[in-house]
């Protein structure tokens, strides 16, 4: 019987599913290890490396943007005067320069003699300017006695070339003066500047850290341990300002903490190890040894060897097929046994205790993280940048409606579609431009379909926001031209959202009802704000200045800030910008080792309802078809076949079982007299390979 019932390999032998299972706690249990390891040490908090490394960038993209405009702006106005008839001198610098808000000098030069023809506003450094940088078209960095510039060469046809200066300067931010928190520009000349802030350290020591920070690649963080500090460590973020060389640096000083404890994480793996090793136990005694007990008592019944009663195994299914491998067809009285199910189930619930005491401990009040102070500031930054962003585009949109209302003032309304489609063009953040009569219907459009009510406009322009729509906001700016129509250009949603999309955590804008515009996390327009920590917030920053809250009222750690606009043209909205960064997503040690602690009990779940799942379906419903033949044999109910579900282990026993059955319902005579099949050492089995048939002569192919 063993050479034609063979034993089961992995993985349908009945030891396979505890082995597995000692190998899947195993490895989790160092797992565990690894994960609080790799986060034990002290020094400042991940997140605080993070959210610094976010700052500077966005510092960064800010600065590029703003610059990239300006000189868009600036090439606009001047590249029409590089070939062909100019006009005088002052009139090209006056165009040049503007309002002098953003290029606040400007200078014509000699490319030859670098010698300046005529200037306009704050002096050109022409002596600082590269030799050969005045014959082409190009974009310089500087660092002048009065901060860093950038310095554009437009060259004309006669050997002249035009010289604009724009100083590089950040809006204000909220630093944290308690980390003397600075902000630096460094030049692709190593030469940095204070921008705002203090000096966080002595400059022969600032020297050294911009001198090991990174000079090019994208934003990063590091940490320089000072030796005089015991409990704080030096903060340096670095990000550049798109590709003109420069570089942002945030530097300050941030308070170190200890990182996950790997005590802990020993503990946790040896626990669960321990426990491990009793559902096994408990696992093995229910299934794999109640069978391996079985499987040679029914091959030596079925090999004609007699089978004595054995001692009561655990399991109530097991004991049914030995009393009908050993009993006569009499019905016997048997003591209670659970079966094996149950002896599994109990495995289960052994081992689901301890992801129980993980959850319960990592949910524990005591377990509460403590925001860092940095991240406080930095998340009132993020949400004073989101309310500057959305204002200067919504500035941007209504300056391109006023643009297109002066430039079509005297336009017929019949042929104003060609002049809405011309603004429309590069303008990405309308949806639409619309000519509207004095009663509010649109005559003429460009774009997509008009959202806004067809009611007339109040006054002479601006921005509003449609609160007849529902379910979506409508924002629009126009200007009315003298006739008494209005151009009316619909912002585009989604361009707005992504705006807000681009900072980190949940950013949404809250008008003075409390009631949600827009949400980056996906909105139904003019719900109610039904957090409370945001409901405070956004009444605060309705009275002015920037609000933001670690805690909440029931002390509960939380990171808000909220920002209202500040642009002239969008204040009277009275929107006002809620940035909020979930604490169960920051990298701070409580938070890590809550979230290792729910990793592992999670992983843990699914290792016990897996293993659970396997043995039930491939082991115990198996094994109960197999007690309940047994049951029938124990009967005397001897014509109903069993059949093997599977070729493992309870297979073999079904096998063996049925020549049982087959020999006591008709006798020796079954089996040529014999009353088992009883073999000898020399009678060894061959398994004889298959014979396969031409595939011509199958299909009837004459050969």
């Amino acid at each position: 019987m063993d050479q034609q019932l063979p034993a089961a390999a992995f993985p349908a032998g009945s030891r396979s599913p505890v082995l597995v299972y000692l190998w899947a706690m195993t490895i989790v249990a160092a797992a565990t290890v690894f994960g609080f390891a790799i986060n034990d040490h002290h020094g400042v908090p991940q997140a605080v490396q993070d959210s610094q490394r976010d700052f500077s960038s966005r510092i960064g993209r800010a600065m590029n943007l703003a610059s990239n405009r300006a000189i868009d702006e600036f090439d606009r106005r001047v590249t029409r005067f590089q070939t062909g008839p100019r006009p005088a001198d002052t009139e090209i610098l006056s165009s040049a320069v503007g309002d002098r808000q953003t290029w606040t000098g400007a200078a014509i030069v000699e490319a030859a003699s670098r010698r300046k023809v005529s200037e306009s506003g704050v002096p050109v450094p022409i002596d600082q300017l590269p030799p050969e940088s005045l014959s082409t078209i190009t974009l310089l960095p500087l660092t002048t006695t009065d901060g860093p510039v950038l310095v554009r060469i437009v060259p004309f046809d006669d050997g002249r070339a035009l010289v604009g200066l724009q100083p590089l300067t950040m809006r204000n931010l909220r630093l944290n003066v308690e980390g003397r928190h600075g902000i630096f520009m460094i030049m692709p000349d190593g030469v940095s500047t204070l921008m705002q802030g203090v000096d966080t350290v002595p400059s022969e020591q600032l020297t050294k850290v911009f001198g090991e920070l990174p000079a090019d690649g994208p934003s990063r963080a590091r940490v320089f341990a000072v030796q005089e500090w015991s409990d704080r460590q030096l903060l340096a973020a670095t990000a550049p300002v798109g590709d003109t060389g420069i570089r942002v640096v945030s530097v300050v000083v941030a308070t170190t903490g200890d990182g996950t404890s790997t005590t802990r994480g020993f503990v946790l793996a040896v626990t669960l190890l321990l426990v491990a090793v009793l559902s096994a136990t408990l696992m093995h005694h229910s299934l794999s040894r109640p069978i391996q007990t079985v499987l040679p008592l029914a091959k030596d019944d079925a090999c004609g060897v007699e089978v004595k009663p054995t001692g009561r195994l655990w399991t109530a299914e097991a004991n049914r097929v030995v009393d009908a491998l050993t009993r006569p067809a009499v019905e016997t009285a048997r003591r209670w046994r659970p079966t094996a199910l149950q002896g599994l189930v109990a495995a289960a619930v052994v081992t689901l205790l301890w992801p129980t005491v993980v959850l319960l401990s990592s949910q524990s009040s005591d377990a509460q993280p403590d925001v860092p102070v940095q991240l406080l500031y930095d998340v009132e930054n993020r949400a004073e940048a989101v309310a500057e962003q959305l204002g200067n585009a919504l500035e941007t949109g209504l300056r391109t409606v006023s643009l297109v209302t002066s430039g079509s003032d005297s336009t017929a309304p019949a042929d104003m579609g060609e002049a809405l489609a011309r603004g429309l063009a590069d303008e990405h953040r309308l949806r639409g431009l619309f000519l509207v009569e004095a009663d509010g219907r649109v005559s003429e459009s460009a774009g997509r379909r008009s959202l806004r009510e067809q009611t007339p406009l109040p006054g002479t322009g601006g921005i509003q926001l449609d609160r007849s729509i529902e379910r979506l906001p409508v924002v629009y700016a126009y200007r009315t031209r003298t006739d008494g129509r209005a151009v009316v250009g619909e912002f585009d949603i989604d361009y707005l959202v992504g705006l807000m999309r681009q900072v980190a955590g949940r950013a949404r804008v809250v008008d003075q009802d409390l009631r949600t515009v827009l949400d980056s996390n996906g909105f139904r327009a003019f719900q109610p704000v039904t957090d409370v920590a945001a409901a405070e917030v956004v009444v605060e920053a309705l009275a002015g200045g920037t609000v933001g809250r670690s805690r909440d009222a029931e002390g509960q750690p939380l990171l808000i800030a909220a920002a209202g606009l500040t642009e002239a043209s969008s204040a009277h909205l009275d929107w006002v910008i809620v940035v909020e960064n979930d604490i169960a997503l920051l990298h701070l040690p409580v938070v890590v080792t809550k979230r290792w602690s729910l990793l592992v009990a999670g992983a843990v779940l699914g290792i016990v309802l897996l293993t659970l799942a396997w043995q039930f379906y491939i082991f115990v419903q198996p094994l109960r078809r197999v007690a309940a033949a047994a049951d029938r044999i124990n009967r005397g109910v001897l014509d109903q076949p069993i059949t093997p579900q599977r070729h493992d282990d309870i297979g073999a026993i079904a096998v063996c079982l049925e020549i049982s059955r087959q020999i006591r319902h008709t006798g020796s005579a079954r089996f040529g007299g014999a009353l088992r099949v009883r073999g000898s050492e020399a009678d060894l089995t061959t398994v004889m390979p298959k014979v396969r048939r031409d595939s011509r002569h199958a299909r009837g192919v004459k050969v």
